[in-house]
Order: C-alpha cells, then structure tokens, then sequence
C-alpha cells in the first residue's frame, strides 16, 4: 500500500539530524554567502523551520496529497516528484530560492529577480511549474511562516507572470535563509550527486570539506531507533570494519545506504527507506559452508536464510517480485533483540568466507 504524503513527511522529519556540531569547518566556496558563524547558525535555523514545515505536512497533508503513480510494494527510491508531486514542487521551489536568491538588507532577506533569467514561459522561480501548482505551493510555505513580498496571496488567482520581484523573508529567524541558501550551493557547487533532496533532510555535512567518518552519519541516522538497536547496529558496523570491509554512504530519494564491501564487491547493506523501514540485508553466498551452524539459529532466521537471495519469481517462490533481489533482509527494529546473536554469528559465519 502506498505511503500517504503525511507518513513521508514524518519519515523525513525523523531523519533530519538532531545533534548538528557548533563547529565544523564550512567548504571556502560557501563563505561568500557569509560568514561561517551564521552559515552554522543559519543551518540550525532551516533544521528548525524543517521541523515545523512537516508538522504543517503531517497535520494537513491529505489536502495535498494527490498522487498520479504508487511506488512497488518493495521499492526503497522515493521519488518524490513522481509519487508526492506537492513535496516536489516546494522542495523545487526552495532550491530556486537558495540558487536564485540574492541576499539583501544585510542578508535577512533573498530577492528574486525576473529579470535575471528572461525566458519565455518562466515565472519569478525559473522554474517550468503551472502557475497554480506554484501559487499552491506559495500558500503552503506562507502558513509555514515565510513571507513573500511583492505578489497578494489572499488574491483569488494571483497574478504569478507579472510578478518582476520577489523578496522572501522568515521573520522567526532571518538566518535561516542563510542556512537554506548554503544547502542548495553546495549541492549545486561540490557536485553532490544523488542527493536532489539533501534541503528536505538538511544535510550539514554537505558544508563540509570532509563528509567526515560513516560511522558518524550512522550514529545520525540511527537516531529515531531504540537504544538498544543503535548499540547492535553499531556493534556490528564495527564487526564489518574489523573484517576489512569499508563502508560507503550512498543516498538517493531520501533512499539512505550503508553499504559494506570486500575487494570492491558489495556483501552487506544496512538500508533506510521510507517503504521498508530500516534493516539489513545480506547476499549471502556461502550458507551451504555452514549449515550446522544454521541450524542452532532461530526458526525464523533459517526460513529467512533458506529462502536466499534473488528475484523470487525466478527462483519460483511467487508469481511477483518478493523484494528478494535486494538480499536476505532483517528489519532493524525492535524485532531484531530476541535474535540479535543469532544474526551476528550469521554474519560472521558469512564473513569468514570472505
């Protein structure tokens, strides 16, 4: 079944990091936007206005939600632009404000200017969207407390193509414009690929010259878990490091991953996604090469393990796909402590093959 509009936007909410650094060293490109203290402090502003921009989406969201396409049942992409079109126009419209928008009035204020991209059937944001669906979007982000000067609103159809200027303000805290306009920068200038809704997730290590350690955005990302899956799931993320595999961070369509490889090839990924929660999911290759120590595991945890891993239909499972192309998969919730050292000698099983 589909997720609904509200469901995302509490699932990003929850992955918007809590614990931002008070220090950390802003990429030199960033610094003509302004100095590294309000950049810092601008960020923490735009996490802020995030929190409350999903509270208005998980409050009213069904008013908006109008979707054209479902996404399959085991997809872990979430493409908002073809799935939850209204999230997609706001989040187009804030990297329109961030890229286009030049500081004014001390830098409270971002002005947009007509005038700077002067081709046809373009409006104020540069953006090829129906005037409706901009004005939609607008109204939304006006209840969210940022302030559009130079087009009436509370018109019965405000007239968008007439519009030359545009000066956005956030009263609650101008900096936040700062923070908002730094995201989309690095995004735009320090090739940051795959992550066209890193502004949704304000993502701060973007500013950065060094994204820094996995281990660091896990610890992040492991946040809305219980606390005694944090420490298995680091627990392990250790074990694999001390068996020589490195981990990579990829994210795509609010689809984070940490994936684990040997000598180049992908064994293990720890994934996050708005359709599957959170889990593990293992390719396990060399079961056969311990079967005696399959069968002191769970109940649970044999099926799971003699199912193996690939297209289901296939292997003819099922009729339809069974998501089994992503690997063995054990979610990471709750439901893993009952189990949780079978699943580690699982994996270790698994690694000493290597």
């Amino acid at each position: 079944m589909r997720k609904t509009l509200q469901e995302l936007a509490f699932y990003i909410q929850h992955l918007l990091p809590r614990d931002i650094p008070e220090a950390y060293e802003i990429a030199p490109i960033l610094r003509d936007i302004s100095d590294e203290e309000s950049i810092r402090k601008g960020v923490l502003a735009f996490r802020d206005f995030l929190v409350r921009f999903y509270d208005c989406l998980i409050a009213d969201g069904d008013l908006y939600d109008k979707p054209k396409k479902a996404p399959h049942l085991y997809a872990d992409n979430t493409n908002i632009n073809t799935y939850y079109p209204f999230l997609g126009n706001i989040a187009n419209i804030f990297a329109s404000i961030g890229h286009n928008g030049v500081p004014v009035e001390d830098g409270s204020l971002l002005m947009l200017n007509a005038a700077e991209y002067p081709s046809a059937g373009r409006n104020i944001f540069n953006l090829n969207l129906p005037d409706k669906k901009v004005i939609e979007s607008l109204r939304f982000l006006n209840k969210c407390g940022i302030c559009f000067d130079g087009i009436d609103l509370d018109a019965l159809k405000p007239d968008l193509p007439s519009v030359q200027t545009l000066k956005i303000s956030y009263l609650d805290n101008p900096l936040m414009l700062v923070g908002m306009k730094a995201l989309e920068t690095a995004c735009r200038e320090l090739n940051i690929s795959g992550d066209e809704h890193m502004l949704l997730r304000c993502d701060y290590r973007a500013l950065k010259k060094d994204w820094g350690e996995p281990a660091l955005f896990l610890e992040d990302t492991l946040k809305p878990l219980s606390n005694d899956v944090r420490k298995f799931a680091l627990r392990i993320h250790q074990r694999f490091l001390d068996r020589k595999l490195k981990c990579t961070v990829s994210t795509m369509n609010l689809y984070i991953r940490f994936i684990y490889s040997y000598r180049g090839k992908e064994v293990i990924r720890l994934n996050v996604s708005l359709n599957n929660g959170y889990d593990i999911g293992l390719r396990a290759k060399h079961t056969h090469e311990y079967a005696a120590a399959i069968e002191k595991f769970s109940e649970w945890l044999k099926q799971k393990i003699a199912k193996g891993y690939g297209c289901g239909k296939k292997r003819g499972l099922t009729d339809s796909c069974d998501g089994g192309c992503r690997g063995i998969r054990v979610p990471l919730n709750d439901s893993i402590l009952d189990i949780s050292s079978d699943v580690e000698a699982w994996f270790e099983q698994e690694l000493m093959m290597l």
